[in-house]
């Protein structure tokens, strides 16, 4: 009987080899065979079949890689397929979910990062769960991720350490200044980052001088926290976080990691499969 599972087995592998190899053959070709039509033979296609799914039947899902030897570079885009049609996107139509998201989370290699060149910021510091965000204090996106992690880390009751990477955004013009208040507060026991992701319209237009007032006030010692606002220090901490994230290729925010499993954008279905995943 073991044999003849062992045997059952290896067919069922042979046969599972042998579908992956005829879909990326069949894609290939055909995509191939397009770009010769429109005279774009620059182009070459390498498609990587990652995972038959079992819902939607029949599809597989793939990483596209596609390379301009005039331009040269590459692009790589994940896609479903059946070898024959490609579905850039697939949503499930009771949830809303673009199930793509989860698949892409799962092959998502784990980065890891050198957390002593971080800046702390919350949580549990001795936590197994690290979360690292990749933040622009007055990016939009990242003030709505930042309370949608922290209300998920509260309502799925995880322990976690939650880390910043400064990549303040030149387009945001008081991005710098509260990334130094933030480093600045910090430096004197005072932790502004809730204030700092919700500042109003009205905070924001107010000159750098009237913003450090603001919080110097609070820091409970006004001249050190506008000391160590233009400190040369604080600075160079932020700069090396800003190129940090740009030496992993990031440029826009926010970018979340999970335990090293990064998370573009603001996706709080994302966010709340990530931090289940930690329990």
């Amino acid at each position: 009987m073991k044999r003849i599972i062992t045997a059952v087995l290896a067919l069922m592998m042979m046969f599972s080899f042998s579908a992956f190899a005829d879909v990326r053959s069949d894609l290939e070709s055909a995509m191939t065979k397009f770009f010769k039509e429109k005279n774009m033979t620059n182009l070459s296609i390498k498609i990587n079949i990652i995972k038959k799914l079992d819902d939607p039947a029949g599809l597989y899902f793939a990483k596209m890689t596609l390379t301009d030897s005039q331009a040269g570079r590459s692009q790589e885009q994940y896609l479903f397929t059946d070898g024959k049609y490609i579905y850039p996107e697939i949503v499930r139509a009771d949830t809303q979910q673009n199930i793509k998201d989860k698949l892409i989370y799962e092959v998502t290699p784990v980065t890891k990062l050198d957390l002593s060149r971080l800046t702390f910021m919350e949580g549990n510091k001795n936590s197994k769960n690290v979360i690292v965000k990749v933040s622009d204090f007055q990016c939009p996106y990242c003030r709505k991720a930042y309370n949608a992690v922290h209300e998920i880390l509260k309502h799925e009751k995880v322990d976690a350490a939650v880390y910043m990477m400064h990549l303040p955004l030149s387009f945001h013009p008081k991005a710098m200044l509260y990334a130094k208040v933030f480093e600045a507060g910090l430096a004197m026991g005072k932790n502004f980052g809730a204030e700092l992701y919700s500042t109003t319209a009205e905070t924001d237009k107010k000159t750098d001088a009237e913003i450090i007032g603001m919080f110097a006030v609070k820091s409970g010692n006004a001249s050190k926290f506008k000391s160590l606002v233009s400190s040369k220090s604080i600075q160079d901490k932020i700069d090396a976080q800003a190129k940090l994230a740009g030496s992993l290729g990031i440029t826009g925010t926010p970018q979340i990691f999970f335990n090293g499993k990064a998370v573009s954008g603001y996706n709080p279905e994302m966010y709340i499969m990530a931090i289940h995943g930690m329990k």
